[in-house]
């Protein structure tokens, strides 16, 4: 989806809760003559410019509430879910084209509902770790030390479980995020690759565009020839070069990975610089 429909998307989907709501409310107000009331109060003290305007509606606004009706507000404080701020798309505008395009698939896991006690001595000691460094990553984004994290192992050792707190968690703060397969990934790149609709590029702009990317399992898509290792360094090196963030969870070592994707790809995901490693080898919780 373009920007300008997720714009009109935005827009629409505000008026309609406003229609709904209005309806909930004259629904209210012929329910209960003390409601009415206090609407005609608020509309005559307009009408006389009187100074307790702001006093009578908070009162009809309390009184509204009792009954379980309330104005819609906008979703986005930033633009009043207009869309635009100044002459620019607002940013929800953005994240709303890509949840469209992209879809948005992370498990509703939740760092509150982390439990390390399944995993025994150092390998608790490590998930303890890998978790407590990732509420730090999310605390402190988008001005984080590192911009990629690559979270390996083991199938069953969490991997999965931790890329989707982190989204989750961010998502819940309002950044725009991704969290798709690496299957799903290969798909969008194939779609750009081989496509000449006029919407061809909204897949990979969102890809380049999110404030978070997760790509899971990175290693368990087919290799596409002159798809999947190209679109893969492109955007990594993309989202690397535009400060954006990039999860990655596989079950390959960093020998596999580099054997797989090659080494300028593998450069960039075990750079120091900027990728942060977190290696977990528990036992495979699935089992």
């Amino acid at each position: 989806m373009n920007l300008r429909s997720a714009a009109n998307l935005i827009r629409n989907e505000y008026r309609e809760r406003q229609t709904a709501a209005d309806e909930a409310y004259r629904r209210a107000m012929e329910a209960h003559p003390e409601l009415y009331a206090a609407e005609k109060a608020v509309r005559a003290a307009v009408l006389d410019g009187a100074d307790n305007v702001a006093e009578l509606e908070r009162r009809r606004d309390k009184l509204a509430a009792g009954f379980g009706v309330k104005r819609a507000a906008p979703r986005c404080a930033k633009c009043g879910d207009t869309g635009v701020v100044g002459n620019e798309y607002c940013d929800c505008v953005r994240r709303r084209a890509a949840r469209e395009t992209v879809g948005f698939s992370a498990p509703p896991f939740a760092f509150g509902d982390g439990d390390t006690d399944v995993f025994e001595g150092e390998d608790k000691a490590i998930a303890d770790a890998a978790y407590r460094g990732m509420r730090i990553f999310c605390e402190k984004f988008p001005d984080t030390k590192n911009v990629n994290v690559l979270l390996m192992g083991r199938a069953g050792t969490g991997k999965t479980y931790l890329a989707a707190c982190i989204a989750n968690e961010l998502e819940r703060r309002g950044f725009g995020t991704l969290f798709l397969t690496a299957f799903r990934f290969n798909d969008i790149c194939l779609k750009y690759h081989t496509s000449f609709d006029a919407g061809r590029a909204d897949g990979l702009n969102a890809l380049l565009g999110a404030d978070l990317l997760v790509i899971d399992d990175l290693g368990s898509e087919s290799i596409l020839k002159n798809v999947t290792l190209e679109y893969l360094f492109t955007v990594i090196s993309e989202r690397m070069n535009a400060g954006r963030h990039t999860v990655i969870t596989t079950n390959l070592t960093s020998a596999q990975l580099e054997n797989r994707y090659g080494e300028r790809t593998a450069s960039r995901l075990f750079s120091g610089r900027v990728c942060l490693t977190v290696a977990l080898n528990g036992k495979d919780l699935r089992r």
